[in-house]
């Protein structure tokens, strides 16, 4: 029941296009209810008071996601399971900086641990740093680089043009 009143039927975007998740007072009190019965259940089962916080899924997000960075892919034709693997050959590390750096753009909200996992990196620092490489490598215009971000370079106009 709980899940069936929480479903949303109408999307709230950001000025920049990505999906807000926004819950109404009534979704969110029902959220709180089932938290607090469930500390209840705890407190009185096993003696221990904890305290419960809501994580709200992301989902929605990481499919959205999943399907542009799938989307970049097929303008260099190739797999995201290809470019997912940790190997840095075949210059997959400039592949998955651009994914992170259209991803990060596209949804500024998103953690940076999620961009890490839809490509096969564990390590969110290394996501940011590779993003802020990525920019430098476009800011120097590395050749190798532009190799990669000529093919899906719209996706990056895409999302400076609904900042605007």
């Amino acid at each position: 029941m709980t899940q069936t009143l929480l479903q949303k039927k109408e999307k709230t975007y950001y000025k920049n296009g990505s999906i807000m998740n926004v819950f109404t007072r009534k979704e969110i009190s029902i959220v709180s209810h089932v938290i607090s019965r469930a500390q209840n259940e705890i407190q009185q089962q096993a003696g221990i008071e904890v305290t419960l916080i809501p994580r709200y899924s992301n989902k929605m997000v990481e499919n959205d996601l999943k399907k542009l960075f799938e989307a970049m892919c097929d303008c260099w034709n190739v797999q995201l399971a290809w470019v997912s693997d940790k190997s840095r050959a075949n210059d997959r590390p400039s592949m998955r900086k651009l994914l992170w750096m259209v991803g990060k753009k596209k949804f500024p909200h998103v953690p940076y641990c999620l961009l890490a996992s839809l490509t096969g990196t564990t390590d969110h620092a290394g996501v940011i740093k590779g993003i802020r490489s990525g920019y430098n490598w476009l800011n120097v215009q590395d050749e190798k680089f532009l190799k990669y971000y000529e093919p899906v370079k719209s996706y990056f106009d895409e999302y400076q043009e609904e900042q605007v």
